[in-house]
């Protein structure tokens, strides 16, 4: 293929590239929210809230909504049904979570991060959610065994009932006899700007069980197991979050976790989670006239900033950003109200203007607090105690749970090259996992270089052997000539 005919072929897959990206920029325009479902829709640097039109729904914690790629609302969830824009339920779109919770719950979810979309092409649409099984509700009230079992998928067609949409496949299961958090579920686009990883949590370990939603199946590809945290058992609230470009993933639990948040690196090419770590907020005050000695240290959501440079923990009493760089804390704010009137804080996320927002517990607020400038160090990031006012509209509980639909694609170092070969090659490494020194057979006196997993150049040596006791653990790749292999330190 010529030089001239390449570049074309590479300007046209940009342009490609860039209408998707462009077509999805506006699913997260609206939100719906609170009671009743009330609608904050972003507008450049605007914000319209109106009355929902959800009577006697709860939008509160397990609420989820995606828009078209107009930016105007298409559909939205109280985490156990789908509804449209209009206030119906979606065609075959109620109660999709076994029928003993659902009905226990009185139909909509009061955990976090209970239910998500995922956009395909052609008016497709996945619709995940985390549940008990009936067999599995039963115990949990006899034996008090109340980790989720089941995770669930639904497939919904836009173009069915002439556009006004039906769901298709439902309650179909991923996962079975599980342990399964009831909070901390995200979702993160592949790198080939089509597909979706999806990172669901585990039980009381750091396990983190990973699936690819691809345009016409779902791929389980197993899960990655830490040594920490160890969460504790209660699990009704907490968050996961990707970094607004997918290359670092956090979450963390209330419960018994002490304020434990992990996070590390994330490799949107093949779902491979590396450099693990796991931090510790600080103490904060309760603020509680009536006990100046309280002290909290639970964390219950958090989010990282635009230019991934901080990532800010939530507690429910207290804000705190935290530098990534610099691994450095700082208290952003503490009770936005009186404590007696006090909601609590809960999950935090970035609204289409690039601030951030975090709702309430429980419901009880018309007003949510923001992060004006989220990308700024310390007290300059400016947060503004309950300024987002739905004081005539209705009740805000939190935002919804959406992933970052803007994220386009990425180029997947050494796969994306055809002239490279993996795992082919003539030369081969060995032990693969390793963890102390990798040996390299049929390439003596040849030049070697070390990648990571996002294809950055690490060493370039003669060597047959490599010492690898100091690397991060992970995916690495090693080329020789033309030919690249791919190991693991762990």
């Amino acid at each position: 293929m010529t030089l001239t005919r390449k570049f074309i072929l590479l300007m046209i897959l940009q342009i490609f590239i860039c209408s998707i990206i462009f077509a999805q920029s506006k699913r997260g325009m609206e939100w719906v929210t609170g009671y009743a479902g009330t609608k904050v829709r972003f507008e450049g640097n605007s914000i319209i809230t109106s009355s929902g039109v959800y009577p006697f729904k709860y939008f509160t914690q397990g609420n989820s909504n995606i828009c078209d790629t107009n930016g105007n609302l298409m559909m939205c969830s109280d985490g156990y049904n789908i509804y449209d824009s209009m206030g119906n339920y979606l065609d075959e779109g109620d109660t999709l979570v076994p029928k003993a919770h659902f009905f226990a719950q009185s139909g909509w979810s009061g955990y976090s991060q209970t239910s998500i979309f995922l956009p395909m092409d052609s008016d497709k649409y996945y619709f995940i959610t985390p549940a008990f099984s009936d067999a599995r509700y039963a115990d949990c009230n006899a034996n008090n065994h109340c980790y989720f079992d089941l995770l669930l998928y639904n497939v919904i067609d836009m173009q069915a009932n002439a556009g006004a949409g039906k769901v298709i496949k439902r309650m179909q299961p991923l996962m079975e006899n599980a342990e399964l958090r009831k909070t901390q579920m995200m979702a993160c686009r592949h790198s080939n700007g089509k597909d979706w990883w999806l990172l669901k949590q585990g039980g009381d370990s750091n396990t983190i069980y990973k699936f690819l939603f691809k345009q016409d199946t779902v791929e389980n590809h197993g899960f990655q197991q830490f040594d920490y945290p160890v969460w504790g058992p209660w699990d009704i609230r907490g968050q996961s979050a990707f970094s607004e470009d997918g290359s670092k993933y956090a979450t963390t639990s209330h419960g018994g976790s002490s304020g434990k948040i992990f996070i590390a690196d994330f490799d949107r090419c093949y779902g491979i989670l590396s450099n693990p770590k796991e931090i510790l907020m600080p103490v904060g005050s309760h603020h509680n006239p009536n006990d100046t000695a309280e002290k909290e240290h639970l964390s219950v959501g958090l989010a990282y900033s635009p230019n991934n440079k901080f990532l800010y923990v939530i507690s429910k009493r207290n804000m705190y950003q935290y530098d990534l760089q610099d691994e450095t804390w700082y208290h952003i704010a503490g009770l936005d109200t009186t404590f007696i009137q006090f909601q609590d804080y809960e999950t935090c996320y970035m609204g289409q203007n690039g601030r951030l927002y975090i709702g309430n517990f429980h419901g009880g607020s018309t007003q949510m607090s923001v992060i004006d400038s989220p990308d700024v160090k310390g007290v300059g990031c400016s947060f503004c105690p309950r300024c987002l006012r739905l004081d005539t509209v209705g009740i805000a509980g939190t935002p919804p749970c959406m992933p970052n639909y803007t994220l386009g694609a990425q180029e997947c170092w050494p796969l994306s090259n055809q002239d490279i070969t993996i795992n082919h090659s003539t030369f081969n490494v060995y032990p693969n996992p390793v963890s102390n020194k990798l040996k390299i057979d049929n390439a003596t006196m040849k030049i070697k270089t070390l990648y990571n997993a996002i294809g950055l150049l690490i060493l370039t040596t003669n060597d047959d052997v490599i010492d690898v006791r100091n690397y991060p653990k992970g995916m690495y790749y090693i080329k020789c000539g033309d030919q690249t292999k791919r190991f693991i330190v762990d």
